[in-house]
């Protein structure tokens, strides 16, 4: 294993590579590039588990690609990145750009939700690198536009999504098409036991990198819970962004009718919102995350589609309007605020039929969240959760069907 605060320039990077990194702004390695990018340099397999917002992208690209040549018209890809989410591949492809304009490669994304003819065109030009997500990349490889004959490097990126998303046949049918003989690299927020199994037969003797146990959360976030009524959580939400602040703030709901609703509420009320979930275009989308970005837009209404590997800067901090029945989910969705060593905070809505779920996060984490201390004189609702300080006793918390059952036989609010 490398030993930890080499620095870029003791992880034997070529001078391309390293000129990317001076023009990205990073000083130092993260742990998961300093462990991750000398195994990838000796064409080594890699399996590697990191929390967002540690520089997993950097980690695949400044290696591997100093290590492929360059494509002719209508050749490649020689690198292919597969990842979940457009969001995901507009941020690995804004890297990409950086690092390919010192290696004189050329890097094409293609995506859903947005015109074919664009992406056939960049592909008949040729590319070094490919960024895909699977539905779209399997679109154009029936078409016959896209050829995975001449892939060198494979990586999966954020595995765990995409296995929770239902993408695992579009994963084998995309390593299928490609050749035998390559070098896979498989990045995750965990290596839990269900990416383990689902994905063993893509990978042939690997480097394992695993960063942060399953349930860590940055410290640099400080993590708060209110117990409300269903009936409450839009009214407590409202008080809550006028007494804490309505810049830089990320909304998290469940479903996306819930994420426009609330965006429609809390526009009623005066707030600059913007939704950005599944139902919206990529153009849709990508605008609300530059108006944020800009401060044009001061909150977020999001689903979880926001909630992995999105990286947003100075983020104030997160409201969990609803409870992810996913605990991991959690860990996810507030690591959108303290991120880069920046302090940030997160508060949890919990209702009655969410007691379960948040005493799984919790047994996930090792610890209680604590109260939110500043709910003096908030209307919580007639009914609200009672938080009591004994929850994470050791009896058995009901599995995720159970809990959800239990959850549809409560009132919730809409």
């Amino acid at each position: 294993m490398t030993k930890r605060n080499v620095g870029f320039d003791g992880l034997d990077l070529p001078p391309t590579a390293l000129a990317a990194v001076a023009e990205l702004g990073y000083e130092e390695p993260t742990p998961v590039q300093e462990q991750a990018i000398p195994a990838i340099l000796a064409g080594r397999d890699v399996m590697a588990a990191a929390q967002t917002g540690t520089g997993k992208t950097a980690a695949f690209l400044l290696p591997a690609l100093g290590g492929l040549g360059r494509v002719g018209r209508g050749e490649g890809p020689r690198m292919l990145v597969v990842t979940p989410t457009r969001e995901l591949a507009q941020q690995i492809q804004e890297v990409a750009r950086v690092v390919c304009a010192h290696t004189h490669q050329r890097a094409t994304s293609i995506v859903g939700g947005v015109s074919y003819e664009p992406q056939r065109e960049a592909l008949k030009r040729g590319c070094d690198l490919l960024v895909a997500t699977p539905g779209r990349l399997l679109d154009l490889m029936g078409t016959g536009d896209c050829d995975l004959g001449g892939v060198e490097v494979l990586v999966l990126d954020e595995a765990d999504r995409m296995l929770d998303m239902g993408f695992l046949p579009d994963m084998h049918r995309i390593v299928a098409a490609c050749p035998s003989k390559r070098q896979t690299l498989l990045f995750s927020a965990t290596l839990s036991e269900d990416v383990l199994k689902n994905t063993r037969d893509l990978v042939h003797d690997p480097v394992r990198v695993e960063i942060a146990p399953k349930g860590t959360t940055a410290e640099t976030i400080e993590q708060y819970v209110l117990g409300v009524s269903a009936e409450a959580k839009k009214r407590v939400l409202v008080e809550v962004l006028r007494r804490e602040g309505a810049e830089r703030v990320i909304i998290f709901s469940r479903g996306k009718h819930r994420a426009d609703h609330l965006c429609r509420i809390l526009r009623k009320k005066g707030f600059s919102a913007a939704p950005i979930h599944g139902n919206r275009s990529q153009n849709q989308r990508a605008r609300a995350l530059a108006q944020f970005a800009s401060g044009e837009v001061g909150v977020l209404v999001a689903t979880d589609v926001l909630a992995r590997g999105i990286d947003i800067s100075e983020v104030a901090y997160v409201v969990n309007v609803d409870v992810p029945h996913e605990s991991e989910s959690y860990i996810h969705r507030i690591g959108r605020t303290g991120r880069a060593g920046e302090h940030g905070w997160a508060l949890m809505f919990v209702d009655a039929g969410e007691q379960e779920d948040l005493r799984a996060i919790e047994r996930l984490m090792g610890k209680a969240i604590a109260t939110y201390p500043r709910a003096d004189g908030l209307d919580v609702g007639e009914h609200p959760a009672t938080l009591e300080a004994g929850r994470m006793r050791d009896d058995q918390i009901p599995g995720k069907r159970p809990r959800r059952r239990r959850r549809r036989r409560c009132p919730t609010a809409h």
